[in-house]
């Protein structure tokens, strides 16, 4: 089996779930390797390849080189950067209903933003005018195909963009957009957009939301890689010539998401209020001594708090 082979392979099997081989700098051929890897010889304690691509995508690192590199050049990003931003944060502290949901308007926001930049190739209305987001992302997908078809000197490349296009093809066609009579049962049912906005589905199930902030994430990412891809110039500059050693933005993101996304694994505030008061599992749900317990430590750093800015008020008026 060569590289491309198991790359179909690994994302025929993704597919199950909503997901696909992230698009990454990262992914050499070692990493699929690794992939298949772990596809043929899961290992439960660490999630099977679904675990492997969860911590792709949600690595402090990646989030913030996604930011940094490919976000933040993007003009069609402009507009939902203050989201993404607070969206990623949210994700390192544990915050996953607000950091999904906060997300999932942004990607009709970066697809109108893409309508408008290409409306002199793409008419992005349907016969009424209205900016439609499947109608438009039907008529990107062939302008990509179109555009990637002439990418004949590196052929490598181009087959890189023809998995991103057709993974985006997918969500956009047959997941995310799907009506609600279309969108009842299975998978579909758990990603997608009007079930959320409308109905608030799947904020409930812990391991829903987890997967869907992978999915939103992860879609968002491809988005990110296809817009960019468009503009060599622009590519390269945050590819191959990334300087992210020196790039004091990036590594003082990537730190704050690393802080945070270890600190979450003890009683955050945040992971007090999800067992205190959000889940329904009685087993990890707090008892009331521990309730009690957490009350008097908040009362006790209230008091803490107070006491260090009434001596930062003092140390101001001498």
């Amino acid at each position: 089996m060569n590289l491309w082979e198991s790359y179909d392979r690994i994302d025929e099997y993704l597919k199950e779930n909503l997901l696909t081989i992230p698009p990454y700098p990262c992914v050499s051929g070692n990493k699929v390797k690794d992939l298949i890897g772990a596809l043929e010889f899961p290992d439960p304690a660490w999630g099977g390849i679904e675990g492997e691509i969860l911590r792709m995508v949600t690595h402090p690192w990646q989030r913030a080189y996604q930011v940094e590199y490919r976000f933040r050049p993007s003009k069609i990003f402009s507009c939902s950067i203050r989201v993404i931003e607070s969206a990623t944060y949210d994700l390192m502290i544990g915050n996953y209903v607000c950091s999904y949901i906060s997300l999932v308007p942004v990607i009709e926001t970066v697809l109108r933003e893409w309508s408008l930049e290409i409306s002199g190739e793409i008419n992005s209305n349907n016969q009424s005018g209205d900016f439609k987001a499947r109608i438009f992302s039907k008529k990107l997908v062939n302008y990509l195909q179109e555009r990637n078809q002439r990418n004949i000197e590196n052929p490598k490349f181009q087959r890189w963009l023809s998995n991103q296009i057709k993974y985006f093809e997918f969500m956009m066609d047959k997941v995310f957009y799907l009506n609600f009579r279309d969108s009842e049962e299975g998978v579909v049912n758990e990603f997608n957009r009007n079930r959320l906005l409308h109905f608030l589905d799947n904020v409930e199930d812990p391991i829903i939301l987890r997967d869907n902030n992978t999915r939103i994430f992860l879609l968002l990412d491809i988005i990110a890689e296809l817009y960019l891809s468009q503009d060599e110039k622009l590519y390269l500059e945050n590819t191959f010539y990334a300087d992210c050693e020196d790039n004091i933005d990036f590594n003082l993101r990537w730190k704050i998401y690393l802080k945070n996304a270890q600190e979450s694994i003890d009683f955050t505030d945040i992971n007090i209020i999800r067992f205190a008061f959000l889940t329904k599992d009685e087993k990890i749900r707090l008892p009331e001594d521990k309730k009690k317990e957490f009350l008097e430590q908040k009362e006790l750093q209230l008091k803490l708090m107070k006491s260090r800015n009434c001596n930062r008020k003092n140390k101001n008026e001498i």
